[in-house]
């Protein structure tokens, strides 16, 4: 077996390497050495997520629909064997903690561990090579998830994002929960199961991701070894999926239930093409504007929590992906109407904002920097936010980007997203 050569990537502003290489069956690797590190941290991830419910498959002219929330669901399922048993549990025997999450656009496996790093990291692998189901397993594990479904309804700060959004994006995926609805999980079969493990989790769909105290040459030997025998796939037999509807929103909503104050969200929908858009810059320029104008540090943050109509919960959500970006703040407050208006009409119009400066724009940017900085210091940090799927900029470009973005720069992707954006709030209101 001939040695598999690694494309080295260096980030020296960061001081990182990264060695990466994508496999003859279309596996994506990435390997960071890190040897003043004990633990380990590897992730493997499907690039299949909550919106992925209608697609034509591999090899096929007919597209297919399937329930929500079962990307969610296989993320559950793999962790058991043929027999049954839970593979956490052989995590466990070798030391290691592991768990899984699915997103919007991709579910995740990992482990973190201090020995048995190469066992863990096959364990990890074998994990996601073949998938067993039964009428039975499938029955019980739908009463599992319904009763995790139950249980986020009664969590506020949960309820605004996911209402939120499905007024940013109804009747689409996005309008349902990740983990789907009590409905849509009942009609899970183990035929949709199957037909979804063998799509998605093809390695030309996934990557792996190792970073911390590793051999790098043996492990580049495990991993190879284990994916030698799994063939590549052409072309005409990938995925294709299908645009997000940009249907019209649901300007606002509201809903009551048992909180101390109003939870007000402003969401923002992106309705401008990405196309040839580095994703990543993007996602920081539009970071910055908005922490310039409701962070911490603004004039009128500092103004409204000196008055009391806000706190330290104001927060910022910003998700910018190939097929959707939105932007979306939420917070507590006394004046939900009020606020909802005055933020609305100072986003529209950002560029007279006597927040957005330059000189605010670099203590924004040192903010964001040290945060970074800060992050470094955690071996998950790096995995999750390494963007394994990315063909732009990527997490250890962040100081470049910050270094090179101007205000001119922020102000014209501002532009481009809020110029043309569909604008909503929503509304959680004390019983």
């Amino acid at each position: 077996m001939q040695t598999l050569k690694m494309e080295r990537k260096d980030y020296p502003a960061v001081g990182e390497a990264v060695y990466q290489t994508t496999l003859r069956n279309g596996l994506k690797v990435f390997l960071l050495p890190k040897r003043d590190f004990n633990e380990t941290y590897g992730i493997m991830t499907a690039k299949f997520g909550s919106i992925d419910t209608y697609f034509i498959p591999r090899g096929s002219n007919q597209a297919v629909q399937y329930p929500a929330g079962v990307a969610h669901f296989l993320e559950h399922k793999l962790f058991e064997d043929e027999n049954g048993q839970d593979l956490l549990q052989q995590f466990v025997e070798l030391g290691a903690e592991s768990n899984a999450f699915t997103s919007f656009t991709k579910t995740s496996y990992l482990f973190l561990a201090t020995d048995n790093v190469l066992e863990n990291v096959r364990l990890l692998q074998s994990l996601l090579e073949n998938a067993y189901f039964t009428e039975e397993s499938v029955q019980r594990e739908q009463g599992i998830i319904q009763q995790e479904i139950d249980m986020y309804k009664d969590n506020p700060d949960y309820c605004l994002f996911f209402h939120t959004l499905a007024n940013l994006y109804p009747d689409t995926p996005l309008a349902e929960d990740i983990a789907g609805s009590v409905e849509s999980i009942a009609e899970i079969t183990v035929e949709d199961l199957d037909e979804n493990f063998e799509t998605f989790y093809h390695p030309s769909n996934m990557s792996l991701l190792l970073i911390g105290n590793f051999d790098l040459e043996k492990t580049i030997a495990v991993i190879q070894e284990q994916h030698e025998s799994l063939k590549g796939i052409d072309e005409e037999s990938l995925i294709r999926r299908f645009p997000l509807a940009l249907n019209p929103v649901i300007s606002t909503g509201s809903v009551r239930m048992e909180v101390a104050s109003s939870k007000l969200a402003i969401g923002l929908r992106g309705s401008q093409s990405l196309a040839g858009t580095d994703l990543f810059r993007y996602n920081t320029a539009l970071k910055l504007l908005f922490a310039m104008m409701f962070g911490w540090t603004s004039k009128r943050f500092q103004t409204l929590y000196e008055a009391g109509k806000i706190d330290n919960s104001l927060s910022l959500e910003v998700e910018v992906e190939k097929d959707f970006h939105f932007v979306m703040l939420t917070m507590d407050t006394s004046e939900p109407v009020a606020l909802s208006h005055q933020f609305r009409s100072a986003i529209r119009d950002f560029e007279k904002d006597p927040d957005v400066t330059e000189e605010h724009l670099d203590i924004i940017k040192s903010e964001m920097f040290g945060d970074f900085l800060h992050g470094l210091n955690s071996l998950e940090y790096i995995a999750t936010q390494y963007e394994t799927f990315s063909e732009g900029d990527n997490l250890f470009d962040l100081p470049k980007i910050l270094q090179t973005i101007s205000l001119v720069d922020v102000i014209e992707i501002g532009h481009h997203f809020i110029d043309s954006c569909e604008m909503i709030d929503f509304t959680i209101f004390p019983k």
